[in-house]
């Protein structure tokens, strides 16, 4: 038997390669891992892809005895698995498993790119995965299919991604009931591992209107108990909870996440505040959970100008995208699906501080049309910004478009000159420019408006006046500096 020279790596530690752009697998294997590509071609192994953005290592006794690869994403902030190969002398010590682990441990859940019927198989031995009934999976990783590779029993309009957390075991495919009505079921091409283990080809030459019918009877009998299977397993992923602080850094500095996403995005500084400010007041608000505070901090930085994926009984009423009825939270937009307003309404009225209790006043429409016209002037989805204001404010949108357009602040969906001297001579402005948390916002925008017929940098001097603090004199002086 030929001695293998494996590439040691001291402490089992793990290399990494890592690119905005992409990694030719194959040279890379050939040039630095020769015994593995070797045992590839031995064994008529086929990469499903030849490139990815995310390369690792898999190490077992200090030696490099395989690897795994990534299409990472930074717009998301996921990874998604689309080869792994192990030595096969070296199979069976747990290495795809510790894999998956430290990837949630590390980044989020990953999902995996057109998973063989041997890899559900694993995913159901360490407990990520659960038989239905003898041939149908549900998964708590999800599975992912190109659209060039998904077929359908009947035909669509669009050629898809399929995103789905199920899988027929006896066709080797991933599988999702698209329509229920019609019975469209969506399914994955062969693929050759499976040829060769499995005869897959035998068993799709089955493949008939009874079977799908059969599918979906699975689905929609029993609907709650596959529910509570994907809630079960969920619920035991290894995942890592982050803190709001982990995610957008403090007061004073902003965090690695944010300062990576900006140079990513190429977006201002002061772009990044503002959204740091916005996802911020979504965790408050209850819209965010905090294991997907990331996901929504990447697509805040990157939203996408319309929903990629159609074709799907299910979407997220927030961005579009599909999801699942066991999701908590949307995987594109990071949104709180459970999200309920009305309970976290007194809350968030509390921790904003920026309300009286009679909703009509003149002062509250004005602070309204502040946060509003604000991130439409930040370019934010318009009728994102309708929706949080009617969700967050408890108003109707067309009491405040009815004071947007009495005023001439809003025109065709876009900001208008007035809109924007409105913004910038609101209390709340002064209030964010010169950083005056520590005093009271009510009682400020209070004295704002009993003496707006002075200048904005007057009537705060005048309002700190009434303070003895340092911190207070430091406010001052910065507005003094720039009047």
């Amino acid at each position: 038997m030929k001695n293998i020279d494996y590439l040691i790596r001291k402490d089992n530690t793990q290399k990494v390669y890592l690119t905005e752009n992409t990694i030719d697998i194959t040279p890379l294997l050939n040039e630095t891992y020769p015994y593995i590509i070797d045992s590839i071609k031995k064994e008529n192994f086929i990469l499903k892809s030849e490139k990815c953005n995310l390369f690792k290592e898999l190490v077992y006794e200090n030696k490099v005895v395989g690897f795994c690869s990534y299409d990472f994403s930074r717009e998301f902030m996921t990874a998604a698995l689309n080869n792994i190969y192990i030595l096969p002398e070296f199979r069976g010590n747990h290495l795809f498993l510790e894999e998956l682990e430290k990837t949630m441990e590390e980044h989020n859940k990953p999902s995996i790119i057109e998973p063989t019927r041997y890899i559900v198989e694993l995913l159901i031995k360490y407990g990520f995965a659960k038989k239905i009934n003898e041939n149908i999976v549900a998964s708590a990783i999800e599975f992912i299919v190109p659209g060039e590779h998904v077929l359908t029993n009947n035909e669509i309009e669009n050629e898809e991604e399929l995103s789905t957390h199920y899988y027929d075991l006896n066709i080797c495919a991933s599988i999702h009931l698209l329509d229920s009505k019609k019975c469209t079921i969506a399914y994955s091409l062969p693929l050759n591992d499976d040829i060769i283990r499995y005869d897959c080809i035998e068993n799709r030459s089955n493949l008939d209107d009874d079977y799908f019918r059969n599918i979906k009877k699975i689905y929609t009998e029993n609907q709650e108990e596959i529910l509570e299977i994907l809630v079960d397993l969920e619920e035991n992923l290894p995942l890592k909870k982050y803190t709001l602080e982990e995610v957008i850094g403090t007061e004073d500095e902003l965090s690695m996440y944010i300062e990576t996403l900006i140079d990513d995005a190429h977006i201002t500084h002061d772009q990044a505040l503002k959204i740091r400010n916005q996802l911020k007041e979504e965790y408050e608000a209850g819209m965010i959970l905090n294991e997907s505070l990331l996901i929504r901090l990447a697509y805040l930085f990157n939203i996408p100008e319309e929903p990629r994926l159609v074709t799907h009984d299910e979407k997220c009423p927030y961005c579009e995208m599909p999801i699942d009825d066991h999701d908590k939270y949307c995987h594109y937009c990071g949104i709180n699906l459970s999200y309920n307003p009305a309970e976290v309404e007194d809350r968030l009225i509390n921790s904003i501080r920026q309300f009286n209790n009679n909703l009509n006043t003149k002062e509250d429409i004005r602070y309204i049309a502040y946060k509003f016209l604000k991130m439409i002037n930040e370019n934010i989805d318009f009728e994102y910004a309708m929706f949080m204001s009617e969700k967050n404010f408890n108003i109707e949108f067309s009491i405040l478009k009815k004071f947007l357009d009495e005023n001439n602040y809003i025109k065709d969906k876009k900001i208008t000159k007035e809109g924007i001297d409105f913004l910038n001579n609101h209390p709340l402005h002064y209030y964010e420019k010169y950083h005056m948390d520590i005093v009271d916002y009510t009682r400020f925008e209070q004295f704002f408006w009993d003496n707006d017929d002075l200048d904005g940098d007057e009537i705060c001097l005048k309002f700190l006046d009434k303070y003895d603090d340092e911190y207070i004199d430091e406010i001052k002086e910065e507005i003094k500096k720039n009047s």
